[in-house]
């Protein structure tokens, strides 16, 4: 696991040692991401440059790395889980290996392959292959959006990293906020690829490279998620199916050179992945667990159970209510880079900070729920398509009624009037707005009223949560709503969280869930498999109820989230007050009245109504909070 960085620069706008002084800036903002070793590959062109931690090859796979004649060269940032067979191919067709790093594999594989070796890897990675006779770079990420790789690119000066705050380290960036990714950012809380809060930076999607010449610049996928199911497929046999696959992807992730331990929130997902890591380790797995004083979203005696079950070393972090430190809030804006609206970053980050006092890799059990059908979400999906059966003149009437019902007080406490409203309000959108509008944080009205001075120049149809595989319209609603949160909410939300927090902590983690080939064959079952009877991962379920405590699966998914109402202590009001009034860095980009009504419903609302969730209210003053934080931390102009 490292970090990456670097500037190429064809036309020589910078002087060699201009440039090699910024990547040395920007190479040093990352040090946490690999405290173990740095490399710089430089010439007349372009300067890359990593920082290592070191897992494989601990004293051998310093980088950056080389083919056999010294002008094919790579930094790389991940793990490359099917190394050992893709070095016997290699090794078969003539070429000579000089270490037993996985990175090694990367040069000879773009010597033989070239762009179509990133249909043999099996990993999480960035990286970016120079080849110096050619004069072309090369950069790729993996297929779901593990590792980060941001650029920016002005028609002159390419620049990239790992990190938003290693890349502003390059003075020459501008730092302005984008208008056009505004609206995303308050209709769902996260920022669809290619597209960031700053300005002309941006992402290498997941599942993309990046092909840079003088003449060429070359943004193209290769690999899109699609679902080609089999409806003959039967439990026994898709039990089959899954089993093997699953279990070779933990038995590849369980190579390195350095201990390992696990995640274990006490959900299914954590839970499967600590039984097959101790069903295929010769000693005991270290395993983690969050546990919160809010016993409402407290997991932590059934993972207590799980780890006794499958003889683990288990720890145990714990977080107490009205706990908030302000620290914590500039180093989530720090890692990320950007706004972040995701509070379970908290917890996140407390868990890893513990874990890297013991291990320096971590296995998790993030993408269980995206490949096997786990969310909630897909299940209130299918309720409001259901809906749709229901002529529309009638749910518009029930939507005119039900909003009237809002306004009355005898009414104004209902939870399940604003769950109904909600419902009857999603099932009037067109099937591909329903997945935008089940994630959103603000709703339209509100984001109109927020940036009313700016709505002639942003675009509010969220045309990026809209391009879909060629295929979709022949999908179920399940494999609708499963894409949206694979594409969308993985890459741009759930995996942010899991690289920076950990990274924060020189931590790698690694997702068995998110293997390629378990993706392939889980895109086969038919829909009864995953969610069945109300009950969502019903094949992982029935797979593991073998190997695991019957506590795993009866109780309700809970989520890796924290009360962040409860956590609003007055250090946590003081600075809402300073971000939002008194420190503001764009006064004029939300009209003062909006933000005193966010500020105080986040503040006061302390149990769910008719209009509003806790979650939502303590959540959109979060994301001001986060937003307002950033542009001051960062200097972003508006």
């Amino acid at each position: 696991m490292c970090g990456i960085c670097g500037i190429i620069d064809w036309k020589n706008t910078l002087s060699d040692a201009s440039r090699q002084e910024l990547v040395r800036a920007m190479n040093k903002a990352i040090t946490h991401r690999g405290p173990d070793d740095a490399g710089t590959l430089s010439d007349g062109i372009g300067t890359l440059a990593m920082r290592r931690l070191s897992i494989i090859d601990r004293k051998g796979g310093q980088q950056p790395i080389y083919n056999e004649t010294g002008d094919i060269g790579v930094v790389f940032n991940g793990e490359i889980y099917n190394y050992p067979e893709l070095k016997t191919l290699l090794l078969e067709k003539g070429h000579q290996f000089r270490t037993n790093a996985d990175t090694e594999v990367l040069v000879h594989l773009y010597e033989s392959f070239g762009t179509n070796m990133l249909d043999m890897i099996s990993g999480m990675f960035s990286f970016c292959i120079y080849d110096q006779k050619k004069q072309t770079y090369f950069l790729a990420r993996d297929s779901f959006g593990e590792k980060p790789l941001y650029y920016y690119w002005d028609g002159q000066i390419f620049s990239f990293s790992s990190e938003i705050k290693s890349l502003l380290e390059n003075k020459n960036i501008p730092r302005k906020l984008n208008h056009e990714a505004l609206p995303y950012y308050f209709k769902t809380s996260l920022v669809p690829e290619p597209l960031t809060l700053l300005d002309q930076i941006k992402t290498i999607p997941a599942g993309h490279y990046l092909f840079l010449s003088k003449e060429k610049f070359e943004l193209e996928p290769y690999f899109k998620p699609d679902y080609e199911v089999d409806e003959s497929i039967e439990e026994t046999e898709a039990i089959e199916l899954i089993r093997p696959f699953l279990t070779k992807a933990v038995q590849r992730q369980m190579v390195s050179d350095v201990p390992i331990g696990a995640f274990l929130s006490g959900g299914i997902d954590s839970s499967t992945i600590v039984a097959l890591l101790a069903q295929n380790s010769n000693k005991p797995v270290n395993t983690f667990n969050v546990r919160f004083e809010n016993q409402a979203y407290d997991e932590s005696a059934i993972a207590r159970r799980v780890a006794e079950h499958c003889g683990t070393e288990h720890h145990e972090v714990f977080v107490p209510d009205v706990d908030f430190d302000e620290n914590i809030f500039w180093k989530i804006i720090d890692h990320v880079g950007l706004p972040f609206r995701d509070s379970s970053a908290i917890p996140s980050y407390l868990v890893s900070q513990e874990i890297s006092k013991h291990v320096k890799v971590a296995l998790s059990g993030d993408g269980g729920d995206e490949l096997f059908g786990g969310y909630d979400l897909f299940q209130w999906y299918q309720k409001i398509v259901d809906l749709k059966k229901i002529a529309r003149p009638v749910r518009c009437a029930l939507n005119g009624g039900l909003g009237v019902a809002q306004t009355l007080p005898v009414f104004n406490k209902s939870s399940l009037l604003r769950k109904v409203k909600r419902g009857i309000r999603t099932s009037l959108l067109s099937e591909a707005d329903i997945s935008i509008a089940l994630n959103e944080l603000y709703q339209d009205d509100q984001i109109e009223e927020m940036l009313r001075g700016y709505l002639g120049t942003v675009d509010q149809e969220y045309a990026l949560l809209k391009e879909n595989n060629e295929d979709f319209a022949s999908w179920s609603p399940l494999r609708k709503i499963m894409y949206y949160r694979l594409v969308h909410t993985l890459p741009s939300n759930m995996l942010i969280k899991v690289d920076r927090m950990s990274m924060a902590n020189s931590l790698e983690v690694r997702c068995p869930f998110l293997d390629r080939n378990l993706f392939a064959v889980s895109a086969k079952l038919p829909d009864n498999l995953l969610v069945n009877q109300g009950k969502g991962k019903y094949l992982l379920r029935k797979m593991m109820e073998d190997s695991l405590p019957s506590e795993v699966f009866n109780h309700p998914k809970m989520g890796f989230s924290i009360p962040l109402y409860k956590y609003q202590n007055e250090a946590f009001k003081n600075l809402a007050q300073r971000l939002l009034f008194d420190e503001n860095p764009w006064p004029e980009l939300i009209p003062v009245e909006q933000l005193k009504e966010i500020y105080h419903r986040g503040i006061y609302t302390q149990t769910d109504d008719a209009n509003y969730t806790v979650f939502q209210t303590a959540h959109q003053l979060w994301m001001l909070m986060q937003l307002f934080g950033w542009g001051k931390r960062f200097n972003v102009e508006n």
